[in-house]
């Protein structure tokens, strides 16, 4: 079962079938993607929309579909994204052009992170970023994550940032 989580603004959720058009619409913008491979169409962004839902019934954790909770559109996605082709998994996230510069990345993740670690007790996990996606490092900054290494992942430097446990920042915070 996927837990549904709330943050101020959002609704951590699972994917409905109503989600695909928004995130399809999302995913074909070379533009909004460009940090992400380049644009996604037809049958490839089916794939990707079944595959972060598909997640939590092979692996019992995913991405999150955040819904805006004044609105209740989508807004993007954030959480676990963890292909086969990872040994652990990724902190994602991704909010759509419409919704962003309001802090929603930072909001979703610092959620999802505090479910990850709290909630599944799993290990801090790590984001990607690529070189260039300066606001998608400052999300992972705040969050407390720092920059353990740079690899090439599918073909494009990234940037591994390594996340704490939330509890951590909030006590070097504090000090």
């Amino acid at each position: 079962m996927i837990p549904i989580l709330q943050t101020e603004h959002l609704v951590l959720r699972g994917w409905r079938l109503d989600d695909f058009a928004p995130y399809r619409d999302f995913v074909a913008d070379d533009h909004a993607n460009r940090f992400r491979g380049g644009a996604r169409t037809g049958p490839d962004a089916w794939n990707d929309f079944a595959a972060l839902s598909g997640e939590w019934a092979l692996r019992g954790y995913g991405a999150f579909a955040l819904g805006d909770r004044t609105t209740g559109r989508l807004a993007g996605w954030c959480g676990l994204w963890h292909p086969a082709h990872l040994d652990e998994p990724e902190l994602c996230w991704s909010v759509f052009p419409a919704f962003g510069g309001r802090g929603y990345a930072t909001e979703a993740a610092g959620r999802a992170l505090r479910w990850v670690v709290d909630d599944l007790g799993l290990a801090a996990p790590f984001s990607l970023t690529d070189p260039n996606n300066i606001a998608s490092q400052r999300v992972a900054e705040k969050l407390g994550a720092e920059r353990e290494a740079d690899i090439e992942f599918e073909g494009r430097l990234s940037f591994v940032y390594r996340h704490r446990h939330p509890a951590a920042k909030a006590l070097s915070q504090a000090s």
